[in-house]
């Protein structure tokens, strides 16, 4: 199975820097759907015998931009983005401060994250219901190739699951529209290419 993903297009939450997880669920702003818009040009959704999406507006509106009116999308409530519990929709920056140490040196959340935040979702079950889906998706479509477009966390998890047992830490944030091919197979699991950008 060859998969590749689509990080969903700016929100005014992506561009206030606020913390934008499973409980948020914005609509692209302006910006974001006229870029997502413009990468969608060099984009040929024709190649692919399957589409699937989370179910947030956010990668809704961008599967649509980059497949056009006609193409069935299935929706997957496993491709939801993190769930940041209390942190979900608030700036960064204000956590940062409190927090510095919840943070690397791109300004990424890590897992010190869990010493503050007692109801985000925890990373082993994060993982475990994108393992949930991708492992259903082998199974559906072994020989297929399959757009997935879902969010920023979840695409460094998928790819961190089938390359450094879940250990996010390898990959940076992918660009709003930004792409990601993996090649899963029984015995070869690779990454092709990540943060390829459009326009």
């Amino acid at each position: 199975m060859e998969v590749v993903i689509i990080r969903h297009g700016t929100t005014e939450l992506n561009k206030d820097g606020k913390i934008q997880g499973s409980r948020v669920d914005p609509n692209l702003s302006k910006d974001g759907r006229a870029y997502a818009e413009k990468a969608a040009k060099n984009f040929d959704p024709s190649e692919f015998d399957a589409i699937y999406a989370s179910p947030l507006k956010r990668a809704q509106e961008t599967a649509r931009i980059f497949v056009g009116p006609d193409l069935p999308i299935k929706t997957d409530k496993r491709l939801e983005e993190l769930d940041y519990g209390d942190w979900d929709g608030k700036p960064s920056k204000d956590f940062k401060q409190l927090y510095p140490d919840a943070f690397d040196s791109r300004g990424l959340i890590n897992d010190q994250m869990y010493q503050y935040n007692k109801n985000a979702e925890t990373r082993e079950h994060f993982e475990a219901r994108l393992a949930d889906f991708f492992d259903e998706l082998a199974k559906k479509h072994p020989n297929d190739k399959v757009l997935v477009v879902c969010h920023g966390v979840v695409s460094r998890m998928i790819v961190a699951h089938y390359l450094t047992h879940g250990d996010i830490s390898y990959f940076d944030q992918m660009a709003n529209c930004g792409l990601a091919k993996l090649r899963i197979n029984s015995d070869i699991k690779s990454l092709v290419y990540w943060n390829r950008v459009l326009a």
